[in-house]
């Protein structure tokens, strides 16, 4: 049987909680104070544009309701779902296996995404992922989720319902 060696540095990663929350079907005030329950310190929107029909999920009104209560916000453009795989596709899992292709095919979404999480890490800042969806593994933050957990950052991945 090999060893698998591990770094003290590697072993003295802290594992961080990584938040999920789609707004679907609830309103701001709960979702805020969904994320607030958790401890959530950032909402990292991973819509790749940051509007809604739904009120106060604007890019604008969102910020505004999270620094109210005291939650930062970071909107990631590169790691959305591009609006071509969600008008074009039949289904929601042809949707999701297009962002999949979209996210290989095109790794700055995932590597921004890394790079935003590890300096929020550093700052001792827990981070949520946020779109649309309310189930996540009908969105693509699961998929967001796995690939970061491939990476081995020191994130687990907790899906909360608002």
């Amino acid at each position: 049987m090999g060893r698998v060696l591990i770094s003290a540095r590697e072993f003295a990663q802290p594992i961080v909680k990584l938040y999920t929350l789609g707004y679907q079907g609830t309103d701001v005030t709960t979702y805020v104070g969904t994320l607030k329950a958790a401890g959530v310190g950032v909402v990292v929107d991973v819509r790749e544009t940051a509007w809604s029909y739904k009120r106060g999920f604007c890019k604008s009104a969102l910020t505004a309701e999270l620094s109210k209560a005291g939650i930062e916000y970071v909107h990631l453009r590169s790691a959305g779902n591009p609006k071509a795989n969600r008008r074009t596709a039949k289904t929601n899992k042809e949707c999701l296996q297009r962002y999949r292709k979209h996210l290989k095919q095109n790794p700055g979404g995932l590597q921004d995404l890394l790079i935003v999480l590890k300096s929020l890490k550093k700052r001792g800042k827990s981070a949520c992922l946020t779109c649309f969806e309310r189930e996540a593994n009908e969105c693509h933050r699961s998929i967001l989720t796995s690939a970061i957990e491939a990476h081995k950052g020191g994130f687990t991945p907790v899906h909360l319902i608002a």
